[in-house]
């Protein structure tokens, strides 16, 4: 029996394994906000583009940009105005001291995070509808822009594998709503593809796992994850027809996720076993492709409940899961 480290990797890798991975629990993460470099400090406050960031309750005390404070106006201008963070003088060694002190390398995978993929950032720089006008008005110049973020994304990418030595990095690039994405698959295809694809060979080359994050429906785009070289989809929402393409891709891509974060328990009451259920049904439908993994908690404000209910959630996944494919 596989323990639930090399399970994981076998789930990346696209290979037969004995359990259903649970993220929460078999995935040590590492990056994400804490790069304060391409987030912003903690409460808000301007990152190192001198893109300034508030925090929402809407977003769960997440940070957004501020609106209306944008960096670029004009897309033909970014050489000129946009200014990017040298990666080199954050305290690398010092954050992965802090975050890998929580790591268990024998029982879970290590997977640095990476937000702000190269259209958020972008659209961070110039706002959504700004960016949006810029893709479809000067696409030279945005896909211009689109590479200069992937080199400094790559640059990231080396100090993280240097300093954390991760088994997986996900870049986190939310290209659509929960309706579909904000771009047509053609602009998708010819600025935006490309520059994934970069990005992800780059990271290959280090020896990492390359994952993407992209939140909504996508379904019409997710084939393309295939030629980009991404090992996993994460937060893979059920708004997409996963059953479909979960047998469309076979073992070619792992999808992470499938639960229904904004379902009905996260805005009313439950009981423990419902919750349960719910986590129980939820494997059932996505599990048997093969190549899944479960992720899940509720899209609440209320902090309380998302802590007692994602505890209670990740035991169901762990147990339920175990063994999974040797029953």
């Amino acid at each position: 029996m596989m323990d639930r480290r090399e399970n994981t990797l076998a789930l990346l890798a696209h290979e037969q394994h004995d359990h259903v991975p649970n993220y929460f629990t078999d995935v040590c993460g590492t990056g994400a906000n804490l790069l304060t470099f391409d987030n912003g400090p903690f409460g808000g406050g301007p990152d190192g583009f001198g893109v300034v960031w508030t925090t929402s309750a809407s977003a769960m005390g997440g940070a957004l940009p501020v609106q209306g404070k944008y960096v670029l106006d004009d897309i033909c201008d970014w050489k000129e105005v946009v200014k990017f963070p040298d990666v080199t003088k954050f305290d690398w060694e010092g954050l992965a001291a802090q975050q890998l002190a929580m790591y268990n390398p024998h029982t879970q995978i290590q997977e640095f995070s990476m937000w702000n993929g190269p259209f958020l950032r972008m659209t961070h720089l110039m706002g959504f509808e700004n960016g949006l006008c810029a893709m479809y008005e000067e696409p030279d110049a945005s896909f211009e822009l689109l590479n200069a973020i992937a080199d400094y994304r790559i640059q990231i990418a080396e100090h993280a594998v240097r300093y954390f030595k991760p088994d997986s990095i996900c870049e986190f690039d939310d290209f659509a709503t929960e309706r579909g994405p904000f771009v047509s698959p053609e602009i998708y295809r010819k600025l935006i593809k490309p520059v994934h694809k970069r990005l992800n060979d780059a990271i290959s080359s280090m020896g990492v796992i390359p994952n993407m994050h992209v939140c909504g429906k996508c379904d019409v785009i997710v084939p393309d994850f295939v030629d980009e070289g991404i090992a996993a989809w994460e937060v893979c929402q059920p708004e997409n027809d996963l059953v479909g393409l979960g047998g469309k891709l076979g073992g070619k891509l792992a999808f992470i996720g499938g639960y229904d974060m904004k379902g009905r328990f996260a805005y009313a009451e439950y009981t423990e076993e419902e919750l349960r259920a719910s986590v129980r049904d939820t494997i059932d439908k996505y599990a048997p492709a093969g190549n899944y993994a479960f992720f899940g908690m509720l899209m609440t404000t209320d902090i309380n409940k998302v802590m007692a209910s994602s505890g209670i959630m990740s035991d169901e996944a762990v147990k339920y899961g175990e063994n999974y494919y040797l029953k």
